[in-house]
C-alpha cells in the first residue's frame, strides 16, 4: 500500500524507454539537450551498480543466474554520451526496477553524494572570477577530447582496452570498487585514497578514461597566462568602515551585503564579471569574446559605463541609522528579502531522495515525482520566475512564504528601529563612485595546484580605473581618456571631452542620476545577461561529468577560494545542508581580533607587450605568490589576497581567523612570518617590500551578492594597515601599529610619527619593528622531572629502541613524536632523552646526547641546527682524541671504561628508578675553541675557506683566523657534506648519539637534509624528533626522505612513529595526586570531573589549572572526607584570577621587596641574561665596597633561587660546566684542572676578580609575559637609570678585556642600554664608532638602524616645530657638543643610506643636519666648531650627482652650495676641507661645460694637498678621498678639450703618486681614483695592464682586509669591466672563461643596476652601462661563437648601448661621446653580421 491508504499500481515497463525527452512539464530547449546526457551518465553507473550489487548477491548461487541484459546507449562517445538511452527489451527495465528495489538506499546515497558535490561546486564557484570558473571547465573539454583521439587511435590500432568505472559511496559501510590499483590525483602526483588530508580527493580522469596521466590539463605548472581586450569598472563604496564601528555583525553584514548586492545586481544585469572584491571596492570586466552577446571593445566600454551610471543612480547617498540595540529586528527584516533568493534546490532533492524509500510504484506522468536534474533545474526556475514551476508544490516558510509587496525598502529596512524604545540614532551614508578603464590585459593564474591559486589581472586599464575613480566624487563615474575614445565610437559624449583626453585626464559620465553619454540606438545596451557563471549557468556543464570530474574542479575551484570558506563547505561536505547560502554566510560573520598584513612588492608590473619579459614578470609575481603562501601554510596563516589595484602588487594575510588563531599568536607567529616573507623575497628574488600591519577587531565574514561574493576582512584596522603599506609612509620597511608592538614583547620597535587613518579619530601611533631577538623561547630545552605522569609507554619504547643500539653496532634510527599543541609532548621529548642517558650511563655505555628546540625564525637560517649543536659536537674531539693518545700511554686510564663489561638494564623494572639530571639548555653558551674546527677541517680535507665561511658566517663560531681569500663561497652540497661528516666525526666514539629535535616543523631545509644524511650514513645515531602533526604543520623534509622513512625504512625497523593523544580520566587523577601531594583515593570524583572538564584532558592545561589551585589554595575536604573544590558563589574565584597577568602580579606582589628589585634588574637587563652582569650592576646599584662583594653576592644569588622556586626565572647553563655525561672520565678532570691553573697565573681584575666568576650562570624568565609585566610597573625614570648602570658596567668590561674589544655584539648591547638611558652623548659616540665598523665591512643598513636609533631618542611626541624630525624645543637645550654629535649622526646616516643607494633619504639626512645647523641657538656659539658641518656640503653635492635632487638648467643650487662651502672651508683655514670645497667647486664647473675654469681650480688643489699628510684626515671626514678624486676628474676634462697627452699624464700621476699613497682597505676610494684612468687605459690599446691594474689596487686589496663576500658601492662594476679588459686585451687570443662570460651576457638580469650607480660614476667616466654593454659586443665579435647568439649579442649590447646614451645626457660630456662612439661600432658590427647570415643562407 502507497503511503496515505493509496493502493500502488502494478509496475508496467514500457518496451522502449527513452530519458531526456520532454515529460510532463515545459522545459526550454536547453534544458532538453543536456537532461539527456546527465541521466545517460547517471544510467550508465546504474547499470554497472546494478551487476556488481546483483552479483554480490547471487554469488552463492551463480550456476543459477541468468545472465544480465547489458544496456546499450544510442549515439555514444567515450568523451560525451549523447542523445537518448533506450532499452532494447523489457528485461533491461526489470533490471532496473530490480536495482532500485534491492539496492534502492546506495542508490540514493549515490545520487546524494554527486548533487552534494554540484551544489558544493556551485558554492564555492560564487567565490571566484566567471572567466576562472570558464578556464576550468575548457581544461575538462580538452581532456575529453585528448582521450576521445586517443581512444580512437587504440582502437584503430586494435589494443583497445575495456574501461571499468565504479560508482563509489563513501558515506555508506557498502562501498564499491573496480580497480583495487586505483589511485587518488591531488595535482601533483599520485597518491592512495587514504592520503588525502583535509581536502575532497579525486581519481585521474585520464586513467578512468584509459589515458595517459602525464597529459592531464590540471597539473599544468603555473603561471598560466591569458591575454585579453577588456573594458574594466572599478566601483568604490565609501561608509563601511564607519558602518562597522555603529553596528552590531549582524546588521552589518545584512547591510552591507543588502548594499553590495544592488551593485552586483547591476554589473550581473550587463553581463560584467566580477574579478575581485578589493576590500570595500570591486573590480568588474567587459571582455572582448565572440562567444558572448557583447563582442566589440566599443560595446564593452558602452556596457561598463551603462552600468556604472546605474550603480550611481540607484546607490548614491544611502542614508542609513545605526543602533545596535535591535539589531535582531532588522537582521530578521535583510535577511529575510536575500534569503528567498538563495533558496537551495538541494531542499527539493532532499525531500526527493527520503520519499524513494516510501514509494516504490511507478507514478502517473501528473503524480511522478521530478528527476534529479530537473528538480535542480526547477528550483534554479523557481527562484527566479516562482509562477511557473511548481505549482502543486507545497512552499515551506523558509522557502517562498512571503511575498514582494511585504517586503519593506532598503533604506525602510535598515532605520526601521529609529523609533524603537525611543533610541538615540546616529545616521551614516553610503555612498560610490566608479572609474572606467579599456585596454590590453592578461590574466595570470599563480600558485600551485595543491595549496592556492589567485587570478591576477595586469595591464593598462588597471592604472586607468585608478586614476578616473581619484578624479571622482561620490555619485560620480569618471572614465579614463582610452575609454572616452572607445564610448565616442558608439554615441556622443556631453562637455569638453575633447580637451581632457588631449590633456590625459579622465572624463566625467555621470553623477547620480543624470548622464553625460548618449549611445545611438543601434548601440542601446544589452541588458538581462547575467552574471557568467551563475549557478543555472554551470548546472549545465556538469550533466555528462563523473564523480571524478566533479572532485577535480570541485578542489581546483577551492584553489582559489579562502581557507575559511572551503574549510567550512569541507566539513559539511558529507551531508545535504538544510540552510540557505545566505543563513550560512549570515552566520559565518563575524567580529574577530586580526592580524592583517599588508605586503607590497616593489616591482615593475606594467605589460610591455614583449611576450618574453611579459612571461619573465608573471613567472616573478608566480614565485612570489609561492613563496608567501609557502611560509604561511607553516605558519597556519590565511592568504586573503594577491591583487594589483591602485596601491600596486599587494599580497594581504591574516591570523585570527578559524583555522588561524593560536596562543601568543602575534608574537611567535604573525611578526615571525612577517619577517620571514619580507626577507625570503629579497634573499631568493631580490624584490624590496613594504609592509603594514595591525591588530584589532575587524569584521570577517563573505561580502557580496548572492550569486558572486567573497571572504573578505573589514574595517578601520584593516584600512591602517594598507595605509601603512603605502609608500607615503613605508620606504621598504614593517610598520606595526601600536596593538601589535605591545604583543610583541621579544622585539624592539622604533616609534615613528602617528598617522592619521579611516576611522579613526585621532592620529594612530605607529613602529618599526626593528629585529627578532635570537634568544626566544624555543632556545631553552626544559627539565626532567623525578615524577613524571603518563606516557608510560611511550617512554618505554624510546628506551628499548636505545638500549638495542646501544648494545649493537646497528645502522641508525628515526623515532619520530606527532602530537598537537598542548598533548605535552616537549614534556615527553625532555624526560625520555634524560631517561634515556640515564640508562645507557647506567648500561657502562658511552652517550653523547645533543638537543634543539626550533622555533619559526629558523626556518629562514641555513643550518640553524647545528649552528646551536656544533659547539657541542666539537667538546667530543677531545674525549676522542685525546682519548686515544692517553689509552696508547703506559698506565693511562682513559678509554677503560669501553672496554668494561656493559651492564644489563631491565627496562620494564628499573626504568622509573634511574637518577635523571635537570638540564634545563640544548648547549653552553660559552663560546668553543676555533682550533678543534680547524682541526676538523683539516682531517676532513675540506678547503681553506670552510674555517671562515662554514665556521665564523654559518655557524657563528669566535675564530681567529685571517678571513678568507677566496673568490667565491664554497658549493651548499659541500658544506652540507662536510657538517654531517664533522658530526660523524665527532661522534663516532660513542655508543649512542641520541639527536634530539623539538619542534622539528620549524626547522629550515637545510638542517633536515643534514639530519638526512646523518641518518643514511652514521650508526648508533638515534634521532628523536618532536613535531606538530605533519597534516597540518608542513615540514620542511625532502618528500622522497620522508616517503622512505614510512615506507622502506619503516619496514626495515629503522623508522618508529609516536603519536600522543589526551590524557585519560586515570591520567589527570594521577596528576592532581601529584601535584596536590595527595593520595588518589583522596580525591572527589566531582572534583576530578570538574578539572578534568576544564583542561579538556590537555596535560598542559591540567598542569596550569592544577597550578592554579594549588598556589591559591582552592581545595577543601570535604564532608565525605575527600578533597574537592571549595565552594563560592563566583565561579570565578574557583578557577583564581580573570587572567594571567592578575596572577602574575599578585604573585610579584608576594615576593619580599628586595626580591622584587633584583626582579626589576633582570627584567631591564632582558629576556636572558648572564648572573655576573647582574652582580656586577647589582654592585654598581647600591654602592657595594670590595669588602662585601661576596655578602652581596650571595644575597643576589638567594634571590635569584627565589624567583627559580616561584617558576619566574630559570637557569640555562653553568658556563663552567658542560652538558656532557662521559662518567667522569679522569681527561675531563685533568682539562678542568688545566683550566683552573692558568686562572691562577691571570691577575684577577674586572670580572674575573668578581666572587662569582668561577660560578656564573645565565638566567631566563620562564615566559616573557614575567619580564613584560615586571616592566609595566616600574617608573620610566628608574628604567633609565638601571638602563644607564648596566651600560656602565658592561663598557667597563669592553675596556678592561681584551678579547671583547673587537666584538660587536657586545659593543651594540652596550649602545642599546645607553640609548636606553637617555644619555645621548655616550649613544651617539657608540653609534658613531660601531657604525663606523659596521659601514667598512659593508653592513650599512646596520649601521643606518644604529644612527635612527640615537636620532629617535631626541624625538619630542609633544609636536611643535620641527628640523630633521627633532623639535625646536629639544635643539634649544643642546650643548655645542652635543650638537656636533648630532650632525655627525645625521652625516653618518646620510653616508649609510648613500651606500646603499637610497640617494632621495640620504639627501633628507644631509638637508636635516644643515637645517639643524642654521636653526640651532648653540651653532652660532664660538666655541662651535664649524667644521664639522663640511661633510655636509659633500654630502649633499654627492647626491646631486646621483640625481636625486632637482635644480635649474644654470645649476644655482649647486653653484651656491659650493660658493657657500668654498668660503666657509677658506675662512676655516683647514687644508682639509677647503681642498675638498675647491675639488666640489672643480667638478661643478665642468658640468657646466666650464673645463678652462676647472683645470685653474686644479692647480689651487695641487698647491695645497699633500696626500701623505691629509689623505686620511679627508677620507674620515668625507668617506673617501674627495681631494685626489679632481685629478680623476681632470682626466675627463682634458679629454673634453682634445688634450690627449695631458690626460695620459694624469692617469701616470695617480697611477704613481696617488694610489700607493692611499688607504687600500677603502676600496670605494681607489676605485673612484682609477675608474677614468682604466678607461682610458681601455681606449688607448692598454686592456690587459689596466685589467692588472684594476686586480691589484682594487679587487686583491678589498678581498684581503673585507672578504668577498663583502659589499661596497661600485663592486657590481668590477666583474663586467674586468671581462671587457680581457676580451679586449685578447681579442685574437683564445679566452679561459668564454662560457661564463657568454651566460652572464646572455642574462638580462645582469644588465639591472641601480640608478644611483650609474649617475654617479657617470660623472667619472663612461655610465657604468655602457661598460656592462661592451660584454656582449665583444663577445660577438669573436668567431667561435655560436653565430646565433652573435646577433642575440649584438643586439643587447645595441639596445644596452641605447639606455646607457639616454642615461648619460644627465651626465658629464665624456660619458655622452664615449657611448655614441661605441653605439656606432656596434652597429657597424651588425652589418658585418648581417652580411656573413647572408652569404650563410645563400
Amino acid at each position: 500500500m502507497m503511503k496515505g491508504g493509496k493502493e500502488k499500481p502494478p509496475a508496467q515497463p514500457p518496451s522502449s524507454i527513452r530519458v531526456g525527452e520532454q515529460n510532463c512539464h515545459d522545459i526550454d530547449d536547453d534544458d532538453s539537450s543536456y537532461s539527456s546526457d546527465d541521466t545517460s551518465s547517471v544510467m550508465s553507473s546504474l547499470s554497472e551498480k546494478y551487476r556488481r550489487l546483483e552479483g554480490l548477491r547471487g554469488s552463492g548461487n551463480q550456476s543459477s543466474a541468468s545472465p544480465q541484459p547489458s544496456i546499450h546507449f544510442i549515439n555514444s562517445t567515450p568523451g560525451k554520451i549523447c542523445g537518448a538511452v533506450e532499452f532494447e527489451n523489457d528485461d533491461k527495465a526489470n533490471m532496473v526496477a530490480t536495482l532500485m528495489k534491492n539496492h534502492g538506499q546506495d542508490v540514493s546515497i549515490s545520487l546524494m553524494e554527486r548533487s552534494c558535490s554540484i551544489e558544493s561546486i556551485i558554492r564555492l564557484s560564487q567565490h571566484v572570477p566567471g572567466c576562472v570558473i570558464g578556464s576550468l571547465l575548457d581544461d575538462i573539454t580538452r581532456d575529453r577530447k585528448e582521450r576521445k583521439e586517443r581512444g580512437n587511435r587504440r582502437r584503430r590500432r586494435g589494443d583497445v582496452q575495456p574501461i571499468n568505472k565504479s560508482w563509489k559511496s563513501t558515506s555508506s559501510e557498502f562501498s564499491l570498487q573496480t580497480c583495487e590499483e586505483e589511485k587518488v590525483y591531488d595535482g601533483d602526483q599520485f597518491s592512495s585514497p587514504d592520503s588525502r588530508m583535509g581536502s575532497p580527493g579525486q581519481r585521474s580522469i585520464a586513467k578512468l578514461g584509459g589515458g595517459d596521466t602525464k597529459s592531464l590539463p590540471y597539473t599544468k605548472s603555473l603561471p598560466l597566462s591569458g591575454r585579453r581586450e577588456s573594458a574594466l569598472l572599478f566601483v568604490d563604496i565609501s561608509g563601511f568602515t564607519k558602518l562597522s564601528t555603529m553596528l552590531d555583525v549582524d546588521s552589518f553584514s545584512n547591510c552591507i551585503n543588502t548594499y553590495f548586492q544592488k551593485v552586483i545586481n547591476q554589473v550581473g544585469s550587463y553581463g560584467g564579471d566580477i574579478l575581485k572584491f578589493a576590500g570595500d571596492a570591486i573590480f568588474c570586466e567587459w571582455r572582448v569574446s565572440s562567444h558572448e552577446s557583447v563582442q566589440t571593445l566599443e560595446q564593452c566600454v558602452l556596457q561598463a559605463a551603462t552600468c556604472a551610471a546605474d550603480i550611481v543612480a540607484l546607490c548614491s547617498d544611502f542614508n542609513l541609522v545605526g543602533d545596535s540595540g535591535i539589531s535582531r529586528q532588522r537582521a530578521s527584516l535583510v535577511s529575510s528579502t536575500l534569503r528567498s533568493s538563495t533558496h537551495s534546490w538541494s531542499d527539493d532533492l532532499r525531500a526527493s531522495l527520503q520519499k524513494a524509500d516510501i514509494d516504490d510504484a511507478p507514478q502517473s506522468p501528473s503524480q511522478r515525482r521530478p528527476s534529479l536534474e530537473e528538480g535542480r533545474r526547477m528550483s534554479l526556475d523557481d527562484r527566479r520566475r516562482p509562477s511557473e514551476h511548481g505549482q502543486n508544490r507545497e512552499r515551506r516558510p523558509s522557502d517562498h512564504g512571503h511575498n514582494e509587496q511585504r517586503r519593506p525598502s532598503f533604506k525602510r529596512r535598515v532605520s526601521i528601529e529609529a523609533p524603537f524604545n525611543n533610541r538615540p540614532a546616529v545616521e551614516s551614508t553610503l555612498n560610490v563612485k566608479c572609474g572606467i578603464g579599456v585596454g590590453h590585459m592578461a590574466g595570470v593564474h599563480v600558485g600551485d595546484n595543491t595549496s592556492r591559486r589567485e587570478f591576477v589581472m595586469l595591464g593598462d586599464p588597471i592604472d586607468q580605473v585608478a586614476a578616473a575613480e581619484a578624479a571622482a566624487s561620490h555619485g560620480e563615474v569618471f572614465a579614463s581618456p582610452e575609454a572616452i575614445a572607445y564610448l565616442t565610437k558608439m554615441g556622443s559624449v556631453r562637455g569638453d571631452w575633447k580637451s581632457n583626453v588631449n590633456d590625459g585626464l579622465p572624463t566625467r559620465l555621470a553623477v547620480r542620476g543624470e548622464r553625460f553619454f548618449y549611445p545611438k540606438e543601434e548601440y542601446t545596451p544589452c541588458r538581462g545577461i547575467g552574471l557568467p557563471c551563475e549557478g543555472e549557468k554551470l548546472l549545465r556543464h556538469f550533466d555528462d561529468f563523473d564523480s571524478s570530474e566533479l572532485n577535480w574542479l570541485k578542489r581546483m575551484i577551492s584553489l582559489y577560494v579562502h581557507p575559511v570558506v572551503v574549510s567550512e563547505e569541507h566539513e559539511s561536505s558529507s551531508h545535504v545542508k538544510h540552510e540557505t547560502d545566505y543563513d550560512r554566510n549570515v552566520a559565518a560573520a563575524e567580529l574577530r581580533n586580526v592580524y592583517t598584513c599588508f605586503i607590497s612588492p616593489k616591482i615593475d608590473y606594467n605589460l610591455t607587450g614583449d611576450e618574453e619579459k611579459d612571461q619573465k614578470l608573471f613567472h616573478r609575481l608566480n614565485d612570489i605568490m609561492t613563496i608567501t603562501t609557502r611560509h604561511l601554510d607553516r605558519a597556519q596563516g590565511h592568504l586573503r589576497q594577491f591583487i594589483l589595484d591602485d596601491k600596486g602588487v599587494v599580497l594581504i594575510f591574516t591570523f585570527g581567523l578559524r583555522g588561524s588563531t593560536f596562543p601568543n599568536m602575534i608574537a611567535q607567529r604573525a611578526i615571525p612570518l612577517t619577517f620571514t616573507i619580507v626577507q625570503s623575497l629579497q634573499d631568493e628574488l631580490g624584490i624590496k617590500v613594504s609592509a603594514g600591519a595591525t591588530f584589532e577587531k575587524a569584521y570577517c565574514g563573505v561580502v557580496g551578492g548572492v550569486n558572486r561574493h567573497e571572504f573578505a576582512v573589514l574595517g578601520p584596522a584593516v584600512n591602517l594597515a594598507a595605509r601603512l603599506m603605502s609608500p607615503k609612509h613605508n620606504s621598504d620597511v614593517i610598520l606595526v601599529d601600536k596593538n601589535v608592538r605591545l604583543l610583541t614583547s621579544q622585539i624592539f620597535f622604533r616609534p615613528l610619527p602617528a598617522v592619521m587613518a579611516k576611522g579613526y579619530a585621532d592620529p594612530v601611533p605607529i613602529f618599526q619593528p626593528m629585529k627578532i631577538s635570537s634568544d626566544q623561547q624555543g632556545s631553552r630545552w626544559g627539565h626532567a622531572k623525578k615524577k613524571f605522569v603518563g606516557r608510560a609507554s611511550e617512554i618505554k619504547q624510546s628506551m628499548h629502541v636505545a638500549k638495542e643500539m646501544a648494545l649493537n653496532s646497528v645502522t641508525s634510527k628515526f623515532l619520530f613524536v606527532s602530537a598537537p599543541s598542548g598533548t605535552g609532548k616537549s614534556s615527553l621529548m625532555v624526560q625520555a632523552t634524560e631517561t634515556v642517558r640515564a640508562m645507557v650511563k647506567k648500561m657502562k655505555k658511552r652517550v653523547i646526547v645533543t638537543r634543539y628546540i626550533s622555533n619559526e625564525g629558523d626556518s629562514r637560517i641555513p643550518f640553524s641546527l647545528f649552528r646551536s649543536i656544533f659547539k657541542d659536537l666539537l667538546r667530543q674531539i677531545k674525549h676522542d682524541d685525546e682519548g686515544s693518545v692517553a689509552s696508547s700511554r703506559e698506565g693511562s686510564t682513559k678509554g677503560r671504561i669501553n672496554v668494561e663489561r656493559p651492564v644489563d638494564f631491565e627496562i620494564d623494572k628499573e626504568w622509573d628508578s634511574l637518577s635523571l639530571q635537570s638540564n634545563s639548555t640544548m648547549s653552553s653558551v660559552m663560546s668553543t675553541d676555533a682550533t678543534r674546527f680547524r682541526f676538523i677541517c683539516e682531517e676532513l680535507n675540506a678547503p681553506p675557506e670552510f674555517a671562515e665561511v662554514v665556521g665564523k658566517r654559518l655557524l657563528g663560531l669566535k675564530s681567529t683566523a685571517a678571513p678568507s681569500t677566496a673568490s667565491k663561497p664554497p658549493d651548499l652540497d659541500k658544506i652540507l657534506n662536510f657538517i654531517a661528516d664533522a658530526f660523524i666525526r665527532c661522534t663516532k666514539h660513542a655508543d649512542l648519539v641520541l639527536l634530539a629535535l623539538d619542534d622539528v616543523h620549524w626547522m629550515d631545509e637545510m638542517s633536515w637534509k643534514v639530519v638526512q644524511a646523518i641518518f643514511e650514513r652514521s650508526e648508533n645515531v638515534l634521532t628523536f624528533c618532536g613535531s606538530r602533526p605533519p597534516s597540518t604543520n608542513h615540514l620542511a623534509v625532502d618528500e622522497k626522505f620522508w616517503s622512505e622513512l614510512h615506507g622502506a625504512y619503516r619496514e626495515e625497523g629503522r623508522y618508529m612513529e609516536i603519536n600522543l593523544g589526551l590524557f585519560s580520566e586515570t591520567d589527570a587523577q594521577e596528576m592532581i595526586a601529584y601535584h596536590l601531594d595527595i593520595s588518589v583515593d583522596k580525591i572527589d570524583g566531582s572534583f576530578l570531573r570538574n578539572v578534568f572538564t576544564s583542561s579538556g584532558g590537555m596535560p598542559h592545561y591540567l598542569s596550569y589549572v592544577l597550578e592554579t589551585i594549588k598556589r591559591n589554595d582552592l581545595t577543601v575536604e570535604l564532608d565525605n572526607g575527600l578533597i574537592g573544590l571549595k565552594s563560592s558563589e563566583s565561579a570565578e574565584s574557583k578557577l583564581g584570577f580573570k587572567s594571567v597577568n592578575d596572577l602574575l602580579l599578585y604573585r610579584l606582589d608576594a615576593l619580599d621587596s628586595s626580591v622584587r628589585t633584583t626582579l626589576h634588574l633582570a627584567a631591564v637587563l632582558g629576556t636572558e641574561f648572564d648572573l655576573l652582569d647582574a652582580a656586577l650592576t647589582y654592585e654598581e646599584m647600591f654602592d657595594v665596597i670590595d669588602s662585601d662583594r661576596f655578602q652581596s653576592a650571595m644575597e643576589l644569588c638567594a634571590h635569584f633561587d627565589v624567583a627559580e622556586k616561584e617558576g619566574i626565572l630559570e637557569q640555562v647553563v653553568s658556563s663552567t660546566k658542560h652538558d656532557q655525561d662521559e662518567f667522569g672520565d679522569p681527561a675531563d678532570e685533568e682539562g678542568n684542572l688545566c683550566t683552573g691553573l692558568e686562572d691562577v697565573f691571570i691577575s684577577p681584575s674586572g670580572r674575573k676578580s668578581h666572587p662569582l666568576y668561577s660560578d656564573n650562570r645565565r638566567y631566563r624568565f620562564t615566559h616573557d609575559s614575567w619580564k613584560t609585566s615586571i616592566l609595566s610597573v616600574m617608573l620610566d625614570g628608574r628604567k633609565e637609570e638601571m638602563h644607564e648602570q648596566i651600560a656602565t658596567v658592561l663598557e667597563r668590561e669592553i675596556v678592561e678585556e681584551t678579547e671583547s674589544k673587537d666584538d660587536l655584539e657586545l659593543q651594540i648591547h652596550v649602545f642599546k642600554h645607553w640609548n636606553l638611558s637617555g644619555n645621548f652623548t655616550k649613544a651617539a659616540e657608540l653609534a658613531l664608532m660601531i657604525g663606523g665598523q659596521l659601514m667598512i665591512l659593508g653592513l650599512n643598513s646596520q649601521a643606518d638602524l644604529l644612527f635612527s636609533d640615537v636620532i629617535v631618542s631626541l624625538k619630542n611626541e609633544q609636536g611643535g616645530v620641527s628640523y630633521g624630525d627633532i623639535s625646536s624645543s629639544v635643539l634649544d637645550a643642546l650643548e655645542p657638543a652635543e650638537l656636533e654629535l648630532l650632525i655627525k649622526v645625521y652625516i653618518a646616516k646620510g653616508k649609510a643610506l648613500c651606500n646603499l643607494a637610497k640617494g632621495r633619504a640620504g639627501a633628507e639626512a644631509y638637508q636635516s643636519a644643515l637645517d639643524i645647523l642654521h636653526y640651532t641657538p648653540c651653532a652660532f656659539e664660538q666655541d662651535f666648531d664649524r667644521s664639522v658641518s663640511f661633510p655636509i656640503f659633500s654630502g649633499l653635492f654627492l647626491v646631486l650627482k646621483m640625481g636625486v635632487i632637482e635644480q635649474n638648467e644654470g645649476g644655482s643650487y649647486e653653484v651656491g652650495l659650493c660658493k657657500q662651502f668654498v668660503e666657509q672651508a677658506r675662512l676655516n683655514n683647514d687644508p682639509v676641507h677647503y681642498g675638498r670645497a675647491l675639488a666640489m667647486q672643480g667638478e661643478t664647473l665642468a658640468r657646466l661645460g666650464k673645463f678652462e675654469e676647472a683645470l685653474d681650480n686644479l692647480e689651487t688643489i695641487k698647491s695645497i694637498y699633500d696626500i701623505e699628510t691629509q689623505h686620511v684626515a679627508i677620507c674620515k671626514a668625507y668617506g673617501s678621498d674627495r681631494v685626489g678624486q679632481a685629478f680623476s676628474h681632470s682626466v675627463n676634462w682634458n679629454h673634453a678639450l682634445g688634450r690627449t697627452d695631458a690626460a695620459l699624464a694624469t692617469c701616470k700621476y695617480i697611477v704613481e703618486e696617488i694610489v700607493p699613497k692611499s688607504d687600500p682597505k677603502n676600496a670605494h676610494n681607489t676605485f673612484c681614483l682609477l675608474y677614468s684612468v682604466i678607461v682610458t687605459m681601455k681606449e688607448h690599446d692598454k686592456a690587459l695592464e689596466a685589467r692588472e691594474l684594476m686586480i691589484a689596487s682594487i679587487v686583491a686589496p678589498f678581498e684581503e682586509h673585507v672578504g668577498s663576500g663583502g659589499s661596497t658601492f661600485t663592486k657590481p662594476m668590477w666583474q663586467p669591466i674586468l671581462m671587457v679588459l680581457d676580451m679586449q686585451g685578447n681579442e685574437d687570443k683564445e679566452i679561459e672563461h668564454i662560457d661564463e662570460y657568454l651566460d652572464w651576457a646572455l642574462d638580462d638580469s645582469s644588465y639591472a643596476l641601480k640608478s644611483v650607480i650609474e649617475g654617479a660614476m657617470g660623472n667619472f667616466s663612461a655610465t657604468p652601462l655602457a661598460m656592462f654593454a661592451e660584454v656582449p659586443y665583444y663577445l660577438a665579435k669573436r668567431k667561435e661563437v655560436d653565430l646565433e647568439k652573435r646577433k642575440c649579442l649584438i643586439q643587447t649590447a645595441c639596445t644596452q648601448m641605447e639606455k646607457s646614451l639616454e642615461n648619460a645626457q644627465k651626465c658629464i660630456p665624456y660619458a655622452k661621446s664615449y657611448a655614441e662612439e661605441k653605439i656606432a661600432a656596434i652597429r657597424a658590427l651588425a652589418a658585418e653580421l648581417d652580411g656573413i647570415n647572408s652569404t650563410y643562407s645563400a
